[in-house]
């Protein structure tokens, strides 16, 4: 069962964020289905916020090089690009109320959190 659905069946929230245009989040939305809040921040001010990196060499350095060829040998493979491409994202289990219960910033692209810490953390 995805992670999705894991969330729905505790009455729990899943909100993304990018870094594109309002166009870009659509289509995203509508290429994969996603069925969660969708917000985006054209100018990274909310990546700030939450003080996540961004740099070319996060991007396309050795460690994400490395994470993109295990993602290859996989079967995954890098789509169309959409927004900042150097901006590296984060996890963030909030609430309720002003609680942080988890953080996971990436330091290079394909540095994601364990989905079972996120579980977890959701789950208090």
């Amino acid at each position: 069962m995805g992670i999705k659905k894991q969330l729905d069946k505790k009455d729990i929230s899943l909100v993304a964020m990018g870094s594109g245009t309002h166009d870009q989040a659509n289509a995203f939305v509508e290429k994969y289905g996603f069925t969660g809040e969708m917000f985006v921040s054209p100018d990274l001010s909310a990546y700030r916020a939450f003080k996540l990196v961004r740099g070319l060499w996060r991007s396309v350095g050795p460690a994400s090089v490395y994470r993109g060829i295990k993602a290859i040998t996989k079967g995954f493979r890098q789509g169309s690009t959409a927004g900042d491409p150097w901006q590296q994202g984060g996890v963030f289990v909030l609430g309720p109320g002003e609680r942080l219960l988890f953080e996971h910033r990436d330091q290079f692209a394909g540095d994601h959190a364990d989905l079972n810490e996120v579980l977890a953390a959701a789950e208090q």
